[in-house]
């Protein structure tokens, strides 16, 4: 099987370094806005090739994993859709618009082809998501990060807070995912994986926590419904090459392509 993998940053790096050595991927192709930054990354492995433009690899190609941006999950998503190619989105935040995901999930379905999201930095999107099978009253989720995760944001500047000045545990946000996704893009892809799972954007309610004590990404994910109580705590190493975002979602991915090319599903 041959993958193709979008951005060579701190996920996606992770991730092609681990699907490198699975026996059933035969090739991974890699495109990033840095041919050097690429370039490296195929010198290091034994299946990375450089594309520099994945349209003339896509008839060769059985799922394409974006591991970039939201812009680059709202141009290459379709553009793989439409070649009836899978695709495996990170950057899950993206489908906040409603519109792009109406017109995604509908291409998907027409042209045969699946979207992938995997369950990223969080536990319990299994639980969730056969508990919106029946009425869930509530999903909110706190979710705590040291200064260093959010660097420059121009939500937080907007408000004069400045996170590497904060001294002490501090609520940098409080709204629905559908806000958090589109003030902290790079911070809160979860916020979208549980609205996805649940009860939407609007209704799941996001709490941001900074605080200048914590070494981890901590997300706190509570439900209510039919089902009973969801109570799910996750706290995530900081990957090491980007600490805006969790060493697990990079494992999720990895893990959800194993899946894809295995014969073994745990935790459908």
């Amino acid at each position: 099987m041959n993958i193709c993998v979008i951005g060579c940053g701190a996920i996606g790096t992770t991730i092609a370094r681990a699907i490198d050595e699975m026996p059933e991927i035969d090739i991974i192709y890699l495109t990033d806005r840095s041919k050097e930054c690429a370039t490296r990354l195929q010198e290091r492995t034994k299946k990375v090739r450089y594309v520099p433009d994945i349209v003339p690899i896509l008839g060769e190609i059985k799922i394409v994993v974006e591991a970039a941006s939201q812009d680059a999950a709202r141009y290459y998503a379709p553009l793989a859709l439409s070649a009836g190619v899978d695709v495996l989105i990170m950057s899950v935040g993206v489908f906040q618009d409603e519109e792009f995901q109406t017109d995604t999930f509908r291409l998907a379905k027409r042209k045969g082809a699946k979207i992938f999201i995997p369950s990223g930095a969080i536990g319990g999107i299994d639980a969730l998501c056969a508990a919106s099978l029946d009425h869930i009253d509530e999903v909110t989720l706190t979710t705590t990060k040291p200064p260093s995760a959010f660097g420059s944001n121009p939500y937080l500047e907007s408000k004069g807070i400045k996170a590497s000045e904060l001294r002490e545990r501090t609520e940098i946000f409080f709204g629905t995912a559908r806000e958090a996704v589109k003030h902290f893009p790079q911070n809160i892809n979860v916020a979208a994986t549980i609205s996805l799972a649940g009860i939407g954007f609007e209704k799941t309610k996001i709490r941001i926590m900074c605080d200048p004590q914590v070494q981890t990404n901590e997300h706190h994910l509570k439900a209510k419904g039919k089902f009973g109580e969801l109570d799910v705590v996750t706290r995530n190493v900081p990957s090491p090459r980007n600490p805006k975002t969790s060493y697990l979602a990079a494992l999720s991915a990895i893990s959800a392509i194993r899946k894809i090319t295995g014969s073994t599903w745990v935790g459908v």
